[in-house]
Protein backbone atom coordinates (compact mmCIF):
# COMPACT_ATOMS: atom_id res chain seq x y z
CA UNK A 1 0.00 0.00 0.00
CA UNK A 2 1.48 3.27 -1.01
CA UNK A 3 1.73 6.22 1.47
CA UNK A 4 0.38 9.51 0.67
CA UNK A 5 1.41 11.57 3.10
CA UNK A 6 4.91 13.29 3.45
CA UNK A 7 6.31 14.56 6.93
CA UNK A 8 9.55 15.45 5.92
CA UNK A 9 11.55 15.21 2.75
CA UNK A 10 14.78 16.72 1.82
CA UNK A 11 13.84 16.84 -1.73
CA UNK A 12 10.25 18.34 -1.93
CA UNK A 13 8.43 17.82 -5.27
CA UNK A 14 8.20 21.53 -6.31
CA UNK A 15 5.61 20.95 -9.14
CA UNK A 16 2.97 19.88 -7.30
CA UNK A 17 1.41 23.48 -5.80
CA UNK A 18 0.83 21.75 -2.88
CA UNK A 19 4.35 21.78 -1.87
CA UNK A 20 4.82 25.10 -3.96
CA UNK A 21 1.99 26.83 -1.07
CA UNK A 22 3.80 24.96 1.64
CA UNK A 23 7.28 26.24 1.05
CA UNK A 24 5.49 29.96 0.45
CA UNK A 25 3.65 30.08 3.58
CA UNK A 26 6.38 28.58 6.18
CA UNK A 27 9.56 28.65 4.41
CA UNK A 28 12.54 30.83 5.08
CA UNK A 29 13.57 33.49 3.08
CA UNK A 30 16.69 31.05 1.66
CA UNK A 31 13.29 27.81 0.18
CA UNK A 32 11.63 31.14 -0.85
CA UNK A 33 14.68 32.39 -2.67
CA UNK A 34 15.64 28.47 -3.71
CA UNK A 35 12.24 27.75 -5.03
CA UNK A 36 12.05 31.04 -7.12
CA UNK A 37 15.30 30.41 -8.61
CA UNK A 38 14.41 26.51 -9.32
CA UNK A 39 10.65 27.09 -10.71
CA UNK A 40 11.44 30.39 -11.95
CA UNK A 41 9.25 33.67 -11.46
CA UNK A 42 6.29 33.23 -13.79
CA UNK A 43 5.71 29.73 -13.13
CA UNK A 44 5.55 30.87 -9.52
CA UNK A 45 2.83 33.35 -9.98
CA UNK A 46 0.70 31.29 -12.29
CA UNK A 47 1.14 28.20 -9.44
CA UNK A 48 0.26 31.04 -6.61
CA UNK A 49 -2.67 33.08 -8.85
CA UNK A 50 -4.25 29.84 -10.59
CA UNK A 51 -4.36 26.97 -7.83
CA UNK A 52 -4.83 28.64 -4.44
CA UNK A 53 -4.84 27.28 -1.37
CA UNK A 54 -6.03 28.42 1.95
CA UNK A 55 -2.75 27.99 4.37
CA UNK A 56 -1.73 31.43 4.89
CA UNK A 57 -2.08 33.87 7.32
CA UNK A 58 -2.54 37.39 6.85
CA UNK A 59 1.07 38.74 6.77
CA UNK A 60 2.22 35.86 5.15
CA UNK A 61 -0.09 36.60 2.49
CA UNK A 62 0.66 40.24 2.35
CA UNK A 63 4.63 39.33 2.27
CA UNK A 64 4.49 37.00 -0.47
CA UNK A 65 2.02 38.58 -2.99
CA UNK A 66 3.73 41.77 -2.66
CA UNK A 67 7.29 41.35 -1.91
CA UNK A 68 8.10 38.01 -3.16
CA UNK A 69 6.16 37.68 -6.28
CA UNK A 70 5.72 41.40 -6.92
CA UNK A 71 1.74 41.06 -7.79
CA UNK A 72 -0.08 44.39 -7.50
CA UNK A 73 -2.97 43.28 -8.79
CA UNK A 74 -5.80 42.98 -6.72
CA UNK A 75 -6.14 39.40 -5.25
CA UNK A 76 -9.38 37.83 -3.25
CA UNK A 77 -7.86 37.44 0.42
CA UNK A 78 -10.52 34.45 0.90
CA UNK A 79 -8.96 32.18 -1.50
CA UNK A 80 -5.74 31.93 0.51
CA UNK A 81 -5.96 33.02 4.18
CA UNK A 82 -7.11 30.08 6.49
CA UNK A 83 -8.80 32.62 8.96
CA UNK A 84 -11.54 32.63 6.52
CA UNK A 85 -14.85 30.55 5.70
CA UNK A 86 -14.42 28.21 2.99
CA UNK A 87 -16.98 28.57 0.40
CA UNK A 88 -18.62 25.24 -0.66
CA UNK A 89 -20.11 25.05 -4.02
Amino acid sequence: MQNFYTWWTDKPDINNPGTIHQILAYGNLEALKDLKKNLGEQKLKQVFLEKPQKVYTPSAFNFISKFILGISDQIDEARYLKTTPRHIG
